[in-house]
Order: C-alpha cells, then structure tokens, then sequence
C-alpha cells in the first residue's frame, strides 16, 4: 500500500481549527504542525537583529503553519486535499498558501500495535430534539387527521437530493473564480432556468456562488443608486460599484458556497434554502465537485 505525505503551508494561522475539525470528519490519522514563516518574512526578523531572530517562531508570531500528514488511503486523502481547498477558498485564491504531496518509500511508525485514536472536536451539527412547539403540532395533526398523515409525509420529506435533480434536469451554471464580471450575465442568459451562478476554482471546486439578486445589485447600483443609499451596507456597495473603469471578477462578488450533498434529504436541502434565502442550490460531491441544480420548483415537481 502506498503512503502519500500531504503538507500544506497554511499562510492564514486563524483557518487552523477549522480545517483541523475537517480533516477530523475526513479520518485523516494524524497531523503534524509546525510554525513556518515565509522567506521575506525572515528577512524583516534577521535585519532587527538577534533579538527578532530568536524570536521568530514565538507562539505570538502570525506567521504560517506548517501541517503534515501521512496517509496511506487514496480516498482519504482525496478528502483530504477537497477539505484543505475548501476551507482556504482554493489554493489558487491570493494569500491562501499551498498544498502540495510527496510520496513515501520506506515508513516507520505509522502503525503502532496498541494504537489510541485521536479525539477532536467534531463540527457536526448535533441532532436537535425537536422543540415543545413542534412536538405539539405533531400531536395536533394525529388527533385532527390520524397517524397516517404524518408517516405520508415522513416518507416524503426523506427523498435524496439525487432522486429529485433528474426531474427536470437543470444544467448548472459554472464560472471560474477569475472570470470576468462581464461574461456572466451572457453565461445566465444562456440557461435562464437557473438563476444562480457557481463560482469554483482551477481544480473544479465549489468556491461561492452568485445569485441573480447580488449580480443585480452589482450590475444596477450605478444606475439605480437610490434603491441602495437608505442603508449604510447597501450605500457603501452602491459607491464601490459605481468606480469608473472598474474591473471585477466573479471571485470578487460571490457570496459564501451554499450546497446541498448528493445525500441531502428534502428537509435538510429545504431548510438551507430557507435558511439562506434562496430558492436554489448547487448540488456537489463528496470532494466540492458540482454534481447538478436543484430548484425550489423542481422539489414541488417531484413531490
């Protein structure tokens, strides 16, 4: 079985904990961290002397971390690597660092015959008891129209992501992070049954996404500026966007990626929508790939 090294130089300390918690989720065995700092960087230290010298790598520096880890599973470290590119939103973004492997020939100590598994904390959402409120709405719907009507829609509300994306076959709409702001519109035109616009990076991975009202608001606040300046958020937008010769690209107005999994289920994808405000998600695999579209439209179709 091959061993891979995966080392990725981390350029933001603050992502540490959370892409700790990832690779805790992705099984990845074990993790090394080491504090770095970037050739330049040193630079600054040695010319304030010994003192800045021996002070480099002091827990109080904000320089870079150093993460490996050996890994003998290919699909592990797939997971590994999508999660890494996720949470610095893509190796290719400015200021994100670099992640690179190398693979191993001989190893020792990989495996240990007693060996104690590493515990972290888990950034899985727990399970939420349903509320009182719920509960008596439960109640209330057994007594007004008997205990079949809710297994009817138990059954329902548990359909896949997977099952429901083929009801009308919505081709996604993919744009690289460093696609310019006017080829997107074009893009949108093209498949006006999809309103929303996903944003991902050189290796295919979900970085963002674009609905159609933030492409409004980016395309009609110099047109419109009167529709923005009654708030401070919105003025402040509104006087970004109406810079003469401004050039943007997609990476520049996607909002964060909201997603649902191939393994969703109607209530969880529902309930991101709703949650974000939005009628309509990209669908991704395991490793961040778009997979598909789902729409608001297309769930009330299937169901």
């Amino acid at each position: 079985m091959t061993t891979t090294a995966l080392i990725v130089i981390l350029h933001e300390p603050n992502l540490l904990p959370k892409l700790l918690r990832a690779w805790n989720r992705a099984n990845v065995p074990g993790v090394t961290i080491l504090p770095s700092m970037g050739g330049f960087q040193a630079q600054k230290q040695v010319r304030g002397g010994l003192g800045s010298l021996l002070n480099m790598f002091t827990p109080d520096e904000p320089g870079q971390r150093t993460l490996l880890s050996l890994i003998d599973d290919p699909g592990i470290l797939e997971r590994a690597i999508s999660e890494a590119d996720r949470v610095v939103k893509g190796f290719d973004s400015p200021r994100s660092g670099i992640l690179f492997t190398m693979p191993i020939d001989d190893i020792m100590g990989l495996q240990k015959w007693r060996h104690t598994p590493p515990t972290l904390e888990n950034e899985e959402p727990e399970q939420k008891e349903p509320s009182n409120l719920l509960k008596w709405f439960y109640e209330d719907v057994k007594e007004t129209y008997g205990r079949d009507a809710l297994s009817d829609r138990s059954s329902q509300r548990q359909l896949q992501v997977g099952e429901i994306i083929h009801t009308l076959d919505l081709d996604p709409i993919i744009v690289r992070v460093d696609t310019p702001l006017g080829e997107i519109l074009p893009r949108m035109l093209e498949n006006p049954a999809v309103s929303l616009v996903c944003v991902v990076n050189t290796q295919q991975r979900l970085m963002g996404i674009i609905p159609i009202a933030t492409l409004a608001e980016v395309l009609l606040a110099p047109i419109i500026p009167e529709a923005f300046v009654d708030e401070s958020v919105d003025y402040n937008k509104a006087l970004q966007y109406s810079a003469p010769n401004i050039n943007l690209l997609a990476a520049d107005i996607m909002n964060e990626p909201v997603y649902a999994h191939t393994t969703a289920d109607l209530a969880e994808t529902y309930q991101r929508m709703k949650e974000h405000n939005l009628s309509e998600l990209p669908v991704v695999d395991p490793f961040y790939h778009v997979m598909g579209h789902i729409s608001l439209l297309e769930v009330l179709a299937r169901l």
